[in-house]
């Protein structure tokens, strides 16, 4: 483990053992940090959820739209570049097996300078934001950012140290205390000012806040005078990274781009609803585990069998979560979608299914990640991000033709075109074979078609609210009755069990259970 609090290195002074080097090895407690850090972010998660909830209920109620639309025009640019701020040397720090003090120290100030002249650009494209919309205000709250992004360049490595040492209780601690932080703020803001810069000023409180925890927690501490020796190999996984992440962000929004220009406001207002309601649960239920899963993956590299196991075993159980209430959500989308937005997105229904059809093998794609990092495959990862990149934008082209329907359908075919090279592609150099991910596809798929059937037969005998309960209890009792058939079901389904026990901490739920 990395820098143990009774090692704490002070500025002008680094302190380091064994060859200046820490190994990131296996060790017995692995198993139970993974499973309670698990319940614990997955707990701050929630949190997370209802603070943000909150967060735009009370600021729809202060602000008006066109307040916040100034924060809405600034946020797909600011997105963009911010992809460069870290330059991937978070999951850099995480997968490494062995770090130095000296690299700790060199890749805080190489996140410092990237923080600087993203700051720069900030400023610098501040003017060019606020011509290129015709209102001065977008390009202030830009150059206003610039501000928030130096702070948060000094907690990257701290927050890296800290997800690469599990310490997976202080880091939740911190998320909810800046949910909590950036709603208190914006709130305040909100009804003193009735303006956009409410927005900015609990983005900025947060930032203040998470620096000063992070900072807290860990104990390692920067020197003066770095030295940039070694870390070549540290960078270049980063740069990959990086490049990964700027072409996925690419990819993820031509397709509104492209249903803006062709069919204008109302069509890819319909596919970009469609698309955050199918996407917002997946995303909430895998970032919790993302957190958990490259930190314990890298110390399993080197016990292969360890590392399968812990790879299978956690996607099975983020699948059996996951997967029943996306099936449920496809086969009830005609009444879905208008009971949860209202009867004027009727017509996007078809949109939210095609998209809920691509998502069903979401979770598993999401994870081939974990195994590219994990083993150290940051170029191969880049290589496959460039390929899906492509072939992902020439199905949206293709799609278009017909509407964002089309575009929603040519989703679905392209990411099940691309799936087997993605399988094999990541499995490469680690001990998961392609058969396993197929393996985990399996089940939820053929306990997916019963699903739809029952719910198409009872729909017309149902009210939309017992319709849903019907679709979804239906859909998680044959999911989870078809992985109690198997082992590795029932192992998965007891690791569900333990995050549970975990999350809540009560004993009568284990003897319960």
């Amino acid at each position: 483990m990395l820098f143990a609090r009774g090692d704490r290195p002070r500025i002008g002074r680094a302190r380091v053992r064994n060859g200046e080097s820490y190994c990131m090895n296996a060790s017995k407690g692995v198993g139970h940090k993974a499973v309670s850090g698990t319940a614990y972010l997955g707990v701050a998660q929630i949190i997370k959820i209802v603070v943000s909830i909150l967060s735009v209920i009370v600021t729809a109620r202060l602000l008006d739209p066109a307040q916040y639309g100034v924060a809405a025009m600034v946020a797909p640019i600011t997105g963009f570049i911010l992809i460069f701020q870290n330059l991937g040397l978070n999951q850099a720090v995480v997968q490494s097996k062995t770090i130095t003090e000296a690299q700790t120290n060199a890749l805080f100030w190489v996140n410092i300078a990237a923080s600087a002249i993203v700051s720069l650009v900030f400023l610098i494209t501040s003017p060019l934001v606020g011509l290129f919309y015709g209102d001065i205000r977008p390009g202030q709250v830009m150059a206003a950012s610039a501000a928030t992004v130096l702070i948060t360049g000094l907690s990257l490595q701290h927050t890296a140290l800290l997800n690469r040492n599990m310490k997976f209780k202080q880091i939740a601690v911190v998320d909810i205390v800046n949910a909590v932080t950036t709603l208190g703020a914006t709130a305040i803001s909100a009804y003193l000012l009735r303006s956009y810069w409410a927005i900015w000023i609990g983005a900025f409180c947060a930032a203040i806040v998470n620096g000063v925890m992070v900072w807290a927690y860990s104990p390692w501490r920067p020197t003066l005078k770095p030295s940039f020796a070694g870390i070549r190999s540290l960078v270049t996984f980063g740069a990959n990274v990086t490049g990964f992440n700027l072409l996925n962000y690419i990819a993820r929004n031509v397709d509104n781009v492209l249903i803006a220009k062709i069919w204008g406001a109302g069509p890819v207002g319909l596919y970009d609803r469609s698309y955050k309601l199918m996407m917002f649960p997946l995303t909430n239920i895998n970032a919790p585990l993302a957190r958990v899963m490259l930190p314990l993956l890298a110390r399993l590299r080197d016990e292969p069998e360890r590392y399968r196991n812990a790879f299978l075993l956690s996607v099975r159980a983020l699948m059996i979560f996951s997967v029943p209430g996306v099936i449920a959500a496809a086969s009830t989308s005609d009444r879905l979608v208008p009971f949860l937005l209202g009867e004027r997105w009727a017509a996007a229904a078809p949109i939210f299914f095609w998209l809920s059809l691509a998502a069903i093998t979401q979770p598993l794609s999401n994870a081939t990640g974990w195994l590219f990092m994990s083993s150290g495959s940051s170029s191969r990862m880049l290589k496959w991000g460039l390929f899906s990149s492509i072939t992902t934008v020439i199905s949206f082209v293709i799609g278009v033709r017909w509407g964002p329907v089309g575009v929603a359908m040519a989703y679905l075919i392209g990411q099940l075109l691309r799936t087997p090279i993605l399988y094999s592609i990541c499995t490469k150099g680690t001990s998961v074979r392609q058969v396993d991910l197929y393996g985990l596809t399996i089940v939820p798929i053929l306990a997916g078609a019963p699903t739809f059937l029952l719910v198409k037969l009872v729909e017309p005998r149902l009210e939309t609210l017992p319709l849903l309960i019907f679709a979804v209890a239906v859909s998680y009792t044959l999911n989870i009755s078809a992985q109690l058939t198997s082992t590795n079901g029932r192992q998965a389904l007891n690791r569900i069990r333990e995050l549970l026990v975990s999350a809540v901490g009560s004993k009568l739920l284990k003897k319960s259970m």
